[in-house]
């Protein structure tokens, strides 16, 4: 019952906030609809599937993309997402193969799905294309590395079918192939060296071929070494990242990933030192392979995601899609920790896990619940703006591409597109402040009723356009919520980019949705937007 508690939770959330509106990268997926759609021939339709996107191949998104079209008769993001969250499931399924083999009772298996299965991993688990991507792909590598790490020939011809996978699931994929070959030689299996490497010199070959390198990745000109070990430590870490205050967390994160490189180190090398390749007498079993392996492409990514995303800040690599390699680091080092577990006559060692894991999984659960919340709420402005806007012009389809959920402003746009200057005058004390990015609103009183179907958003309004700009609500710390029950702190922040206006002169007001009321207020001032200065400029305020 423990094992899938969190699994569990973790599926309800999934299954009450996920939203289907596409985000970004999404689009892209309609993109590969209408191009499959219009391509003549099998080959032509075959190319579709293995086009560049950004600096990834991503055949497997685009597959499961047209089955869930074609089941559908549209693509619903929801689907994307439960495809990509399964695969999730699959990681949890290599862990228990790896850990049946320590003979240990399933109590020390009990906290790898609490450690997996959180909400710290938000922006993937409620993200279609990156559920299936950045979920998918670490399916298919820990896959390959359990693969490669068995001596089953059965297993090995397996291997070369998921590396294949693997390279058409996301830019990464490649980046396993020198594992695997190491994890190969410290077996001193060379004629399967020798297969494996022709395999990816093929694969890797087909990846950059008329591959473009993205023009738009910024370099590393101008900055240290420094801040570069500082954002690796800090990637490392990113599990740790649970505190409220950004400065403190960042410093957790950073002592975290120092200790996790430390510890990471000394087990590889010592397990490396250890194999048949330096002692002829020793041959590292499946679990110590597996571990070097998910060692070197955790650690390695690591560095590869630092080098290339460090040049974005330091904070840019706490981001939550990045933050499943932490967190499988975690999970590595505690298989290491039990692999070493000779008894189980202990009683209060498994119970003090199970109880750590637990404390863990509702930190991070209570911590990040309000970005999943926050990010509804993104994406349903996403929508709602979509329909107000007027320069998107309604034609008949050829293709069926996608159905826009109701938002509840359908009945109500005359009124939302009114002018917002006639609308009663907000009486609630409202914070602004002006930065070179935009304003910032915060209200530090206000609360709804209920979160999931209630909602607030800014109203930035001109002569030509009404926009509904998301607010972000807050939480309350840990100790409060011990104090008070309360999860919901009042209040709200909204932050208007400049960057996401056309220039012009708007004025400002609050949208009120509370069990499908709407009413608006107006905030008594204007912004007006300048971006040819790249800063917006405030009047009245």
């Amino acid at each position: 019952m423990l094992v899938f508690l969190p699994v569990g939770f973790y599926f309800y959330f999934l299954s009450e906030y996920a939203i289907n509106i596409p985000k970004w990268d999404d689009h892209a997926l309609k993109a590969f609809i209408v191009e499959f759609q219009n391509a003549n021939g099998f080959i032509p339709k075959l190319q579709t599937f293995f086009k560049q996107h950004n600096e990834h191949r991503i055949a497997f998104d685009r597959f499961f993309t047209l089955i869930v079209f074609w089941i559908h008769d549209s693509i619903e993001y929801r689907w994307l997402m439960w495809i990509g969250n399964f695969t999730l499931l699959g990681v949890l399924l290599i862990f228990y193969k790896i850990f049946k083999k320590q003979k240990l009772s399933i109590a020390y298996f009990v906290p790898i799905p609490f450690i997996l299965f959180q909400l710290q991993l938000w922006e993937n688990t409620f993200w279609g294309m990156a559920s299936m991507q950045n979920f998918g792909i670490i399916f298919f590598i820990f896959l390959l590395i359990y693969l490669i790490s068995s001596e089953k020939k059965t297993h090995f011809y397996s291997a070369l079918l998921v590396a294949l996978f693997a390279t058409y699931t996301s830019g990464n994929g490649i980046t396993i192939f020198p594992v695997c070959l190491f994890l190969l030689v410290l077996q001193r299996r060379f004629k399967d060296v020798f297969v494996f490497s022709s395999i990816s010199i093929i694969l890797v070959f087909l990846y950059f071929y008329h591959y473009k390198f993205p023009e738009n990745n910024p370099s590393l000109d101008g900055i240290g070494i420094r801040k570069i070990a500082t954002g690796f430590f800090m990637f490392l870490g990113s599990v740790l990242d649970l505190i409220p205050n950004a400065s403190q967390s960042q410093k957790l994160t950073i002592l975290g990933g120092a200790i996790f490189l430390i510890t990471g180190l000394i087990i590889a090398i010592y397990l490396i030192f250890n194999s048949k390749l330096f002692k002829k007498q020793r041959n590292l079993n499946h679990t110590e392979l597996f571990i070097v392996g998910s060692l070197m492409f955790l650690i390695g990514t690591s560095i590869v995601v630092t080098l290339t995303r460090i040049s974005y800040g330091e904070a840019g690599l706490l981001t939550s899609r990045y933050k499943i390699y932490s967190i499988l680091l975690l999970i590595t080092f505690y298989i290491a920790f039990i692999s070493k577990i000779h008894t189980n006559d202990s009683n209060w060692l498994p119970l003090t896990l199970i109880f750590m894991a637990i404390c863990f999984n509702f930190v991070a659960n209570y911590t990040n619940f309000k970005e999943v919340v926050n990010f509804r709420n993104q994406l349903i402005s996403f929508g709602n703006n979509w329909k107000l806007d007027k320069n998107i012009v309604s034609v008949k389809p050829t293709i069926n591409l996608y159905e826009s959920p109701k938002l509840g402003i359908e009945s109500n746009l005359q009124e939302i597109e009114s002018p917002i200057k006639n609308a009663p005058i907000w009486n609630d004390s409202i914070f602004k402040y002006v930065n070179s990015d935009g304003i910032l609103i915060q209200n530090e009183k206000f609360s709804l009723p209920t979160i999931k179907g209630d909602n607030i958003s800014l109203i930035v309004q001109s002569n030509k356009r009404t926009y509904l700009m998301p607010v972000e609500f807050m939480r309350n710390s840990l100790k409060a919520f011990v104090r008070t029950g309360k999860y919901w702190r009042s209040g709200f922040v909204g932050v208007l980019n400049n960057k996401e206006f056309d220039n012009g002169s708007y004025q400002l007001g609050i949208l009120i949705k509370n069990r499908n009321v709407i009413k608006r207020y107006y905030l008594n001032d204007s912004l007006l937007v300048n971006n040819l200065n790249s800063k917006p400029i405030k009047t009245n305020w």
